[in-house]
């Protein structure tokens, strides 16, 4: 079957009247026969995850209500997959909270744990036009659209045409298209509506990163980079504090880990005290968000190590859930009454009123080239001297002493980007992330070990659980040792590569 063709149209609304629709399409009627089908109406509501990921995966899902609950579509595959819904959807929804079906299945590896919420609303006017031959055939179907978005902003109707012929033969929609296109009312697109109407909106939207120049003084740069972190934080803070989904936090906890990385590789081009007076600040808003996290991430894997039980049944480790549950409420209620209060408000307004002035007109003589060399040199003498000393016997504490200095590399690294060559830049991150993913393990071995003893200790304290329970987590617990066991293994050979592959060199070349 040919494929369709879609055209933009220019002229004003019509609201698909029958008159106005024909008026347009005026050139047509000297070949072909027109008959319009009745108007139709509908709201249709995109949803996506905060960071795009239905559409990053190349899928369109909608809610599209013409009467009573709607239905749910997803578009992606060969065909479209609806889902008629029983009763009005509650957003913003995770996979998990979907009904189960193609739907979810088709989303789920997309989204993970994040939550589908509106990104965009609109309401669409269509009307269905069959082009028929003089003996009264029809070879083609014309589908007149008109989209005005509603949400997040109010735009003018986008107007499309969209022709799908009914036959093999395609000569009919070149001759139709080719015929409104020399009106110059009409011209082709490419675009799916959906595109269109993100782009009306200016959706989606994204954080520009702050703009660093090599002459610019150290101080403006370092104060960039520290106003792009507190952005971050803000455009977390409500996903975080209405528990939409786990990502949320862990994206305000980077951003927090990032602003005390900078402190302490940058204090010293920043105003005298500036870094001492907002470090303990900082650090405390790290701790208060530390054990929901490690509930959360505890939660998130409980599933898949609950189904690697070589000993025990899934179902085993259900009290060891609900313990984790209790605690993560609780823990969250203190992480709310935190971000709630006027104090964290306090430090972030302070924050940003320290940073502006700085950033728009820095006062440092040391030029962010300079900073940047010296910083880079420094950095990467502390991670290379670490990685240097690291031997099997190595106690473990030395081991998480290198995971931090690769961090700060890391974050120097990701503010100095825009002075870097681009191909130099990508193999250094490309060596370093692969050393702290290792790290990154090992260090998760020894963490989630500790927290399942602790775990254990507080149930038999307030609940003793079943036999079954704790011989399931003395099983975790194994699983967790092993793993990092493994991680401290791997790690030899790692930083072997790490240390001779040329890394510390690149990293010396690294500016443009």
């Amino acid at each position: 079957m040919p494929t369709s063709v879609t055209l933009r149209w220019y002229g004003p609304p019509t609201r698909c009247a029958p008159a106005a629709i024909l008026d347009a399409l005026t050139p047509l009627t000297e070949r072909y026969r027109l008959r319009l089908d009745t108007r139709r109406a509908r709201t249709r509501t995109y949803l996506d995850t905060a960071d795009w990921r239905i559409r990053r995966n190349g899928l369109v899902l909608s809610h599209e209500v013409v009467t009573g609950p709607g239905s749910l579509v997803l578009h992606g595959g060969e065909e479209p997959v609806t889902a008629r819904l029983t009763e009005p959807p509650s957003w913003p929804a995770r996979a998990e909270q979907l009904a189960p079906g193609p739907i979810r299945d088709g989303i789920a590896g997309a989204i993970s744990v994040r939550a589908v919420a509106p990104t965009l609303r609109c309401r669409t006017v269509t009307r269905e036009i069959a082009v028929r031959k003089a003996d009264g055939s029809t070879v083609l179907l014309l589908e007149w659209t008109e989209a005005t978005a509603i949400h997040p902003r109010r735009t003018p109707p986008l107007i499309r045409l969209t022709l799908r012929p009914v036959r093999e033969d395609s000569r009919h929609t070149t001759r139709v298209a080719r015929t409104l296109l020399a009106t110059g009312a009409f011209t082709p697109t490419a675009a799916t509506l959906y595109d269109e109407l993100l782009g009306t909106c200016d959706l989606p939207e994204t954080r520009e990163r702050p703009e660093i120049t090599p002459d610019q003084p150290a101080d403006s740069a370092i104060a960039a980079a520290l106003l792009d972190c507190l952005a971050a934080m803000e455009a977390t803070i409500d996903g975080t504090i209405d528990d939409i989904d786990p990502e949320y936090l862990h994206e305000f906890r980077v951003a927090v880990r990032r602003t005390r990385s900078l402190l302490k590789i940058a204090a010293d081009v920043l105003p005298e005290g500036l870094a001492d007076r907002y470090a303990s600040g900082f650090k405390a808003l790290g701790d208060l968000t530390t054990p929901t996290r490690d509930l959360d991430v505890h939660l998130l894997e409980l599933d898949e190590l609950a189904h690697g039980l070589t000993v025990g049944a899934p179902t085993d480790l259900a009290p060891f859930r609900e313990h984790l549950r209790r605690c993560r409420r609780a823990e969250r209620g203190r992480l709310v009454r935190g971000l709630r209060s006027a104090r964290f408000r306090r430090l972030l307004n302070d924050w940003r009123t320290a940073l502006e002035p700085l950033a728009e007109t820095g006062v440092s003589s040391l030029t962010t080239r300079r900073w940047a060399a010296d910083r880079l040199r420094t950095v990467t003498r502390r991670v290379l001297r670490k990685a240097r000393a690291i031997t099997p016997a190595t106690p473990a504490e030395e081991v998480h002493g290198l995971r931090k200095r690769a961090k700060e590399l890391r974050y120097t690294l990701e503010v100095v980007q825009p002075l870097c060559h681009p191909a130099s830049y990508r193999k250094v991150l490309k060596d370093l992330k692969r050393l702290q993913d290792v790290l990154g393990a090992f260090q998760d071995g020894e963490v989630q070990s500790e927290h399942l003893r602790r775990y254990a200790q507080e149930m038999l304290e307030t609940s003793p659980p079943p036999a079954a329970t704790l011989l399931a987590m003395g099983e975790l617990l194994a699983g967790f040792v092993r793993r990092q066991h493994e991680a401290r293994h791997e790690l030899t050979g790692t930083l072997g590569r790490f240390l001779t592959t040329g890394t510390g060199s690149r990293l010396k070349h690294l500016l443009a």
